[in-house]
């Protein structure tokens, strides 16, 4: 850390510790009450709240006023997915009843799964086996923010996600999916595409003691393990939860065994009568046997660009060809993908302190204080050459030659490792007529990345990298000592976020919220051998500043009914690979430095508009929305372009419409279903994005009675396609001079990935007040549709027109993912 970002943070955490002993002082002496919850969230007998539930970050202090869940019938509150009537842009809230009885490894993109305009890849190796990757509307996964009690966590070279590193789905109470920016107090780097906010599991006012096995195929095991303390009455009334779990499976794909254990522990403290204390914390190991190079299995066949994408008539030698659909890993030790020199290991914590004050009868205060860590250690193959030394004498007559071993296996370690630490602050003030809330977030994040090549066969290095050889056309590579690194970096960022709301209430059913945020993001690079096509070093850093309005109105003409509107302006900072320009030489290192400030930040425009009814037996929420995004980033391809420079390239247009209704036809039955169309197309290309469907849809019911539940529910997936219509190979002035474009002469589009659907039963029986016993199924026809590709132009027909190369054929080495096969587990669960 320097000099400077510790005299920062160590500026910031005196300033936290002043503020919190002057508002435990203050409010301990004051003993005001608590502020009541506005009568327009608790106007009707049968609508509830999370703003009652006292140490839940979702609470009547919520960053993010949308996600404090209002229902107004048991017919939305029974339902897997509601809106609030409260909310100010599309939204899904799914509930912990259905989280506690979906399929039992469940990762949060999977919980989420049912959410209209959301798609998920990669549940190959079987439900919370592997990471997936969920889409919302067409985002990609680092194009929205991920959140954990309203605290952003993401990766710190970009802000993407490990959705079985952290918050198993023991840890988690709810999960709110809002499709958009959100207001101003909603945090993040990738606000722009919506946010993923995940409320962390509720400490209960009663004492319980909780024990759960579960028993699945692929020798697959989950034990659970919970205690609530309930309120201590010496203690003022302060209750703690501590849970466990253990999972292990050999998983669904070939040589793909998994291992994951999380422990969780939450303490909610009140400090008087008008402070609260909430201390939260959580550790996850987990490991897995996956390549790090390969993205799916090879089916070696050239198929005609006019059929249907399928993996039919796979050669022998192919991955399908040996192993079928449910290849992961090999298990000959000759060759690199064997399972056993393919492993990521991964460890990570999550950690805050929560301190919310009621300083008088209109003024609150909220801090929060958190860390989080990652730590991903993989050891993989690689289907380079290993390359044991050089010949030559490194002289421009005599140069360095790489001397190899085919002989030998290939691979490589790779190391990210980093720490985030941050604040966030609040402070509301409620008058007449509405409520103003202020705040702001500091967060510092250092990383350390690695990748280092070596010969599983000796353990010694592999020097296959490129190297400075002692001819003139190679001086800006690094020496044959570092030819093993592909590289060593450390990086870091120092951001903060400035916010201000003001909701205004001119009669008691209207809020309009203008807003405004700040946002500076500096980030910087220091690496003996950086990421660049030169893996030259670098020393350097960029800031990023930009100031986004919002606006938001919800009216509710009935205590059951609203409407609601959203202008938002979002933002996405440059990642890390911003500085992946050649910086070799003080020429080179001013240039990059230059080509990184040049970067603007992606930015969206959201207009969005929807209404919410939640009547006795029906309830039903719609909207619509159009988003515009503007400077996209992506690499330059013009010939006068620096290697490996980013640049900003246009738009890509968003828009479509959304629905969900459940109807209670009879008390205890529920029947759901949900819509979406969903269009997403490229200024550059004027196509379809790659991995957007064109619609979603779910379809389901659950059933309780007596003890017994029941549910079932269908996701389908639309249309999409797993490349863009093309790849600009090389421009000119910003125009297109090359393109390969995935596509048929006549325009037939290669890589469309058919639509498919998956379903999930699920039933359990209540046996008096301490046993439980239960049953799930996944995937429950055993669809094996095709989920993603990974596209590659080898053994793929081709034929050049002009400037366009149409690729008319699909590649024998395209690797696809398919969903894994039907699968159950049965549990059963013990409490008192």
């Amino acid at each position: 850390m320097s000099k400077h970002s510790l005299q920062t943070l160590l500026a910031t955490s005196t300033a936290l510790a002043v503020c919190l002993i002057a508002n435990v002082g203050f409010a301990v002496a004051a003993e005001v009450p608590a502020a009541e919850v506005p009568a327009a969230a608790v106007a009707a007998d049968d609508q509830s709240t999370s703003a009652n539930q006292a140490g839940q970050a979702n609470d009547r202090q919520s960053l993010t006023t949308s996600d404090i869940i209002v229902t107004g019938s048991r017919t939305a509150e029974a339902a897997p997915l509601t809106a609030s009537l409260t909310t100010t842009q599309p939204q899904a809230a799914i509930s912990r009843e259905f989280i506690d009885n979906a399929n039992a490894a469940s990762d949060f993109n999977e919980l989420i799964a049912l959410t209209p305009g959301v798609s998920i890849s990669g549940t190959g190796n079987g439900q919370g086996f592997s990471e997936t990757k969920a889409v919302i509307r067409g985002f990609q996964d680092g194009e929205y923010n991920v959140t954990y009690d309203s605290i952003p966590f993401a990766d710190t070279n970009n802000p993407t996600h490990h959705s079985t590193s952290f918050f198993p789905s023991t840890t988690i109470e709810t999960v709110v999916v809002d499709r958009g920016p959100g207001n101003a107090s909603q945090l993040g780097q990738a606000t722009y595409g919506g946010n993923i906010n995940m409320y962390s599991r509720a400490v209960s006012d009663k004492q319980g003691v909780m024990g759960e096995a579960l028993l699945g195929n692929w020798n697959s095991f989950i034990g659970r393990a919970e205690v609530q303390t309930g309120k201590i009455d010496k203690w003022n009334g302060a209750k703690f939860a501590l849970a466990g779990q253990y999972l292990k499976s050999d998983g669904a794909l070939t040589n793909s065994p998994v291992m994951s254990k999380n422990l969780f522990f939450k303490g909610v403290i009140p400090i008087g009568a008008s402070n609260k204390l909430t201390i939260m914390s959580t550790w996850n190991r987990n490991y897995y046997y996956q390549s790090d190079v390969l993205k799916g299995s090879t089916c070696g066949y050239a198929q005609s660009g006019y059929a249907t994408l399928k993996a039919v008539n796979c050669s022998a030698t192919s991955n399908i060809g040996m192993y079928g659909l449910n290849y992961g890993m090999g298990g000959d030790p000759t060759k690199q993908d064997y399972w056993k020199y393919n492993r990521t290991d991964k460890t990570t914590d999550f950690s805050y302190l929560r301190l919310q004050s009621d300083l008088s009868e209109h003024l609150s205060l909220d801090n929060r204080v958190y860390m989080y860590g990652y730590t991903n250690n993989t050891m993989s193959g690689n289907t380079s050459t290993v390359v044991t030394g050089f010949s030559g004498a490194g002289t421009a007559t005599s140069p360095y030659k790489a001397v190899t071993d085919a002989s030998q296996i290939p691979g490589y370690n790779k190391m990210n490792k980093y720490r985030v630490i941050g604040y966030i602050g609040q402070a509301d003030y409620t008058f007449g007529f509405g409520k103003a809330k202020v705040g702001g977030w500091y967060e510092h994040a250092n990383t350390w990345r690695h990748t280092w090549d070596f010969s599983w066969t000796t353990g010694l290095p592999s020097y296959d990298q490129k190297f400075y050889s002692g001819v003139a056309s190679t001086l800006g590579y690094p020496s044959t000592a570092l030819a093993n690194i592909k590289y060593e970096q450390n990086s870091s960022w120092d951001q903060f976020q400035l916010f201000g709301e003001l909701e205004l209430r001119p009669v008691s059913n209207l809020a309009i919220t203008p807003g405004v945020k700040y946002v500076n993001f500096k980030r910087g690079v220091n690496a003996m051998v950086n990421a660049d096509s030169y893996r030259s070093p670098a020393n350097t850093s960029a800031t990023w500043t930009k100031a986004l309005p919002f606006g938001t109105i919800n009216w509710q003409p009935k205590t059951n009914w609203s409407f609601y509107g959203q202008y938002a302006q979002g933002m996405y900072v440059p990642d890390l690979s911003s500085f992946y320009t050649p910086s070799y030489d003080a020429a080179t290192a001013a240039q990059s430095n230059t080509v990184a400030a040049a970067v603007k930040p992606q930015t969206s425009t959201n207009y969005q508009v929807g209404t919410v009814w939640h009547g006795r037996k029906v309830s039903v929420d719609l909207d619509g929305y159009i988003i515009n995004v503007n400077n996209k980033i992506a690499s330059a391809t013009d010939t006068t372009a620096f290697s490996g420079t980013l640049v900003n390239i246009g738009t890509v247009h968003y828009k479509g419409v959304e629905g969900q209704i459940a109807y209670m036809p009879i008390e205890g039955l529920t029947v759901f279903g949900n819509g979406s169309y969903n269009y997403a197309h490229s200024g550059t290309t004027n196509a379809q994005v790659a991995k957007a469907p064109f619609s979603t849809a779910a379809a389901g019911f659950i059933y309780k009675h007596k003890g017994l539940r029941v549910s079932f529910s269908q996701k389908f997936t639309g249309p999409q396609y797993a490349t863009e219509l093309f790849s600009v190979k090389s421009s000119a002035n910003g125009v297109p001079t090359a393109i390969t474009q995935y596509s048929t002469t006549d325009g037939v589009r290669l890589y469309r990935i058919s639509p498919y659907s998956t379903g999930e039963f699920a039933i359990s029986q209540e046996i008096g007040e301490h046993f439980r016993i239960g049953a799930t199924v996944s995937n429950v026809f055993n669809s094996r549709a095709i989920t993603a590709v990974s596209n590659a132009s080898t053994g793929a027909a081709t034929t050049t027109s002009g400037t366009t190369t149409y690729q008319t054929s699909y590649g024998t080495a395209d690797q696809f993912s398919f969903l894994p096969p039907r699968s159950f587990m049965v549990d059963v669960r013990v409490k008192y």
